[in-house]
């Protein structure tokens, strides 16, 4: 049937959907399978956390009308929103709050912002080292949190983190051994005016999680034409050597790990699946999930996303990612945030220490590139580029063949063990000549 309201004029081309303005934001309750269809085939609207219960929708203006047509049931969520919303931190607060943390633990932490928001505000990043102002060859672990704006509970979890880190650091063994040994980086919030304007989408009404570069449909991994949230993100990436990091959404409770664009398995789907059980396992909610077995999902199980920053952070960076969904209510009252910190807390730390399970190399030469191939005994990982004179790679337990091909010269050859529960000095590196 053909759909007549606004937004079905735009392209059904993927491109597309990846530019789809949302301006209604509606909850629709129930099973309704055929509506879903038809909608998913049109390529004019973003459907997301698709339960038993129900499934959001976004789309242009007229998409709410079009539901009233058809007899469907819908909830504004917007609406929903804004009853909750009084007693959260705007996102200048947030900013303070980290401008605080930086200034109380100099000795560990550093706040840079790493680009401004379709309105002028800053996209922070907290670094969390124990020689914060240096550029150490240690494993890099990221968190982002809500790049949907609506989705609030990771940035106040992270904020918390940060903190209790802070407090933490020198006193308690776990936190000062990870800290000294790894280069941590939190970006509370991603989109800001989302946050600020109590919507999912970013100030130019474009959901950020379908934004990057998708390698269904792209050849490389440009920002032209993405948002400059994005844009900034994309930046900040390839100037870093992450191999490992999570993001975190509201909407459900569940560890999701990749693809999220593609049906096949991911090329490392045992360790990504173990690793988002583990987060699940310490989270008494999402392990006793009715929804997910073991409080985890495969992410095109549940459902296909196109232009996210889960696959595009591996295959274009080698950075294993998982998607966290904290929180059922997107804007639960603000009074249950440290109840969902309690239960998120060991997951995030023992998730950070997961970057350790890995090995890399470091080359004593200044800007050094080239490639290098991965041997277990039992399979050929690939050839996975390097810059920057390092490289460093979360993987399975077990040994590991490392060939080393700098441009023009002799292949190098290392032995590397990769092995769990063991945080090395400075991490599981080799020094090459």
């Amino acid at each position: 049937m053909k759909l007549h309201f606004a937004f079905s004029l735009l392209a059904l081309s993927a491109s597309a959907m990846a530019n789809i303005k949302i301006q209604e934001e509606l909850y629709v309750p129930g099973k309704n399978p055929a509506i879903v269809k038809e909608l998913v085939d049109t390529g004019s609207v973003i459907i997301d956390h698709v339960t038993s219960e129900g499934f959001e929708l976004y789309g242009s203006k007229g998409l709410s009308r079009y539901l009233d047509q058809k007899n469907i049931v819908h909830l504004d969520m917007k609406e929903m929103n804004d009853k909750v919303l009084a007693d959260y931190p705007t996102s200048a607060q947030i900013g303070q709050k980290l401008q605080a943390a930086a200034a109380k633990y100099p000795q560990i932490m550093r706040l840079f912002s790493i680009g401004k928001s379709v309105r002028g505000k800053d996209l922070w990043v907290m670094k969390i080292s124990d020689n914060p102002a240096m550029d150490e060859v240690e494993p890099e672990f990221k968190y982002i949190s809500s790049m949907h704006g609506d989705e609030i509970t990771g940035r106040e979890l992270t904020v918390a983190l940060i903190e209790e880190i802070g407090q933490k650091y020198g006193r308690d063994p776990e936190i000062t051994n990870l800290v000294n040994n790894t280069e941590i980086f939190i970006m509370p919030s991603m989109n800001p005016d989302g946050s600020d304007m109590k919507q999912r989408a970013n100030a130019n009404y474009v959901d950020l999680n379908r934004n990057f570069p998708d390698m269904t449909r792209d050849t490389q991994s440009s920002p032209n034409g993405r948002q400059v949230e994005n844009q900034a993100v994309m930046a900040f990436q390839a100037s870093r050597q992450f191999s490992l990091s999570a993001n975190f959404h509201g909407g459900t409770i569940v560890a999701n790990y990749p693809w999220d664009s593609k049906y096949d398995l991911h090329p490392l789907n045992d360790l990504v699946k173990e690793l988002s059980v583990e987060y699940a396992e310490l989270n008494p909610e999402m392990r006793n999930s009715d929804e997910f077995p073991q409080g985890v999902t495969n992410g095109a199980a549940w459902y296909i996303v196109r232009g996210g920053m889960q696959d595009w952070s591996y295959v274009w960076h080698n950075d294993l990612q998982i998607t966290v969904e904290l929180s059922h209510q997107k804007w639960p009252s603000y009074s249950e945030i440290p109840n969902f910190y309690r239960n998120n807390r060991d997951s995030m730390v023992y998730f950070m220490k997961q970057i350790h399970r890995g090995a890399g190399f470091r080359i004593n030469r200044p800007n050094v590139e080239g490639v290098v191939n991965i041997r277990s005994a039992n399979r050929d990982l690939g050839n996975f580029a390097f810059k920057g004179s390092e490289f460093y790679k979360v993987m399975p337990d077990g040994d590991y063949t490392f060939t080393v091909q700098e441009k023009n010269a002799t292949p190098k050859i290392l032995n590397l063990r990769v092995q769990r529960d063991m945080i090395r000095p400075n991490g599981n590196y080799v020094q090459l000549n």
